[in-house]
């Protein structure tokens, strides 16, 4: 789980699907984190799990949101 978390590799592709996101997206953070949840997740994001990510990356950048769905037990696990 840290490996995943803190490995290099991990910050490269949180870095690149962050760049696809906007790229795809736009500027507008909320389409972003509309546009990382149907990519990742292929789903919407819940309300709350919106606003979560948006506190989140108004904090911390949507680096740091796309390197926590990429570190989700959802996208990391399937059912």
């Amino acid at each position: 789980a840290l490996s995943l978390l803190n490995s290099p590799f991990m910050m490269q592709q949180a870095e690149a699907f962050a760049a696809r996101v906007k790229n795809e997206a736009g500027e507008a953070v909320d389409a972003q984190i509309a546009r990382a949840y149907a990519l990742a997740m292929c789903r919407d994001a819940t309300r709350e799990e919106a606003a979560k990510a948006r506190e989140l990356a108004d904090a911390h950048g949507m680096v740091a949101l796309c390197r926590a769905l990429l570190n989700s037990s959802e996208f990391v696990y399937l059912n």
